[in-house]
Order: C-alpha cells, then sequence, then structure tokens
C-alpha cells in the first residue's frame, strides 16, 4: 500500500468515527430480529430465553472498516409482568474500540389488543482510542502526538414498545439520554460523547390469498441523533416459518440481500446479509459492501409446554 493511499484512508477512518461515534448505535442489518439492542422496552416478550449473537463486518477489505459483535440474552418475568435482557457489544473502528454493557428491564401491561411494554436501559461504555500503532508515514502531523485514551461512561435509555402477537410491533426509544462524555485532558472531548438518539421501528406480519404458505413481514427502522438520520426499509417472506429471504435497503447507503432458516427441532435460528454499498464506499470495499452474521438459541422455560405457532419475524 502507499503512503498516500495510507493516508487517504486514515484520513477517512477518523472522519468516519467522527460521525459514527457522534451516534454511538450499533448498525445492524438483521434490526428485526433483534430490537432489545435499540429499545429496552421489547426485551421478554416471548415465553423463553432468548439467545442471540451477531457479527457485523462494513466494507469488507477496508483497512479499519467497522467490526461489530453482539451477543444478547433477554427472558419474560411472567410473575410481575415484567421482562429483562442484557447485551454486550464490541464495536472497533480504525483505531477506536467501544465495549458496551446494558441491562434492560421493562413493565408490560395489556393495551387494546396487545401488550404494551414501557423500559429502561442501564449500562456502561467502555471507549478507548489505541495510539500505539506504528504508522507508515512517521511525519505525518495527523498521526503524531496519538497516545492510548480510554474511559468509562454511564448510560441511560428509555423505550415504549407495543405488539399484537402474529400481527405487528412497533417501538420508539431514546438512548443516551444522559449524553455521557469523558473529559480526558490532552486528549479530544468531542471523540468521547455520545448524543441522544431517538429510534423508531415496526413490523406487519401478513400473507396473501396466492401465496398461503409465505408469511411476509416488512418492517422499518429509523434513527437520528437530530443532526444525521438513517433510515432501513425491509421486506422478508417466510416459507412454512422454516425458511426466510428478503431485501433491504438503507437510505443512501445500501441494498441489503437477507436469508436464513430455523432449525425448529432445536430451536434454532441461522441468517446472513450481504450489504450492496450504494455510495462511494463500493469503490473501498473489496467486495462492494460488507456481510453479517446472526444466531438465535430459545430455551423453553415450560415443560411438556403444547407448540404454539408465531409467525412474526423474532417469534419464529
Amino acid at each position: 500500500m502507499s503512503i498516500g493511499r495510507y493516508n487517504l484512508i486514515v484520513f477517512v477512518q477518523f472522519i468516519v468515527l467522527m460521525g459514527l461515534y457522534g451516534q454511538q448505535t450499533p448498525q445492524i442489518s438483521h434490526h428485526m430480529f433483534n430490537m432489545q439492542i435499540h429499545n429496552p422496552a421489547s426485551a421478554g416478550f416471548t415465553s423463553s430465553i432468548v439467545a442471540s449473537a451477531i457479527h457485523r463486518q462494513q466494507w469488507y477489505g477496508m483497512d479499519g472498516a467497522p467490526q461489530t459483535t453482539l451477543v444478547s440474552f433477554d427472558a419474560p418475568l411472567r410473575v410481575i409482568n415484567s421482562g429483562v435482557g442484557l447485551n454486550v457489544v464490541n464495536d472497533r473502528i480504525g483505531f477506536f474500540n467501544s465495549t458496551l454493557i446494558q441491562l434492560a428491564y421493562n413493565y408490560q401491561i395489556s393495551f387494546w389488543n396487545g401488550t404494551l411494554g414501557m423500559g429502561v436501559h442501564l449500562g456502561t461504555n467502555n471507549m478507548g482510542l489505541r495510539g500505539n500503532f506504528n504508522p507508515r508515514e512517521q511525519n505525518d502531523p495527523v498521526l503524531q502526538g496519538l497516545e492510548d485514551v480510554s474511559g468509562w461512561l454511564f448510560d441511560v435509555g428509555l423505550g415504549l414498545f407495543y405488539s399484537v402477537t402474529d400481527r405487528y410491533e412497533i417501538g420508539i426509544s431514546l438512548g443516551h439520554i444522559n449524553q455521557p462524555r469523558f473529559d480526558n485532558s490532552g486528549g479530544s472531548p468531542d471523540i468521547f460523547r455520545q448524543r441522544r438518539v431517538l429510534n423508531l421501528s415496526g413490523n406487519y406480519n401478513f400473507t396473501l390469498d396466492m401465496f398461503p404458505r409465505i408469511n411476509f413481514v416488512p418492517s422499518t427502522h429509523i434513527k437520528t441523533d437530530f443532526t444525521t438520520m438513517q433510515i432501513d426499509f425491509s421486506l422478508i417472506g417466510m416459507f412454512d416459518r422454516q425458511y426466510w429471504a428478503g431485501i433491504s435497503y438503507r437510505w443512501g447507503d445500501a441494498i441489503v440481500l437477507l436469508a436464513g432458516l430455523h432449525l425448529q427441532q432445536f430451536p434454532l435460528q441461522v441468517g446472513v446479509a450481504y450489504d450492496i454499498a450504494t455510495n462511494w464506499m463500493s469503490r473501498a470495499s473489496r467486495m462492494g459492501g460488507g456481510f453479517e452474521i446472526f444466531a438465535r438459541y430459545s430455551f423453553n422455560l415450560t415443560v411438556d409446554r403444547i407448540p404454539q405457532s408465531h409467525r412474526n419475524s423474532r417469534f419464529l
């Protein structure tokens, strides 16, 4: 790699990092399968303990491209009409690293034809800048003087989530309400600042008479830090509640292809997503975008329970 190209990539990394870390919300293509990462009120809406994992490689092949690994758990507490959850998220972007540990709790009430959850996220985020790298160009003023910097940030979020089983779900949440920031003398406080983020999400489940074995689930996810906005529109088709395929459009950023299957005997869901970048980043990525893998496993809490059929994307 030439020195000029290396410096350009580092510069692009820093510009991208400033934007992404201002919003501080993981970007995932399987958002319709794990709303808990954005909304604490959606935790524990099933009858089982659910474990989920997602690994995302964005702009594959580009030095310092974002990598996200997410592990989450959620479970119902029916005795007190509640749900609880845990999120562990690691983000690596260039010389930056962020590890979020987040607890979720919600209280659920019967409302109209469904269930309404009111939830809170409490967590801590360790954010760091790795300065002990060895750049090829030692005289680059952008890279000189950088040192290892890290700090712990306390984080709070709130959410509402409404679900009518097998029909639709809708949620709204506000993350980073306290706008935490790490003020490091000699460092750059702006890099370690989290802005409030508003998330709006929803999905709807329906069938067509001409395709009775296929459930169609359109969904959307909108997030904004009140300066920038990201909008995802998705449509997934599920065949016999065992296989799914779909497409998603991330406004001004990427077209996403999704596919997966549900191994009902375990029960285990697995899926993959391939992002085709529609902006200039497609030329910098080896694959023209990025990929994501997803897995979800459910532990049944009830012994000898009569199986129930769920057609929603999260309740397969």
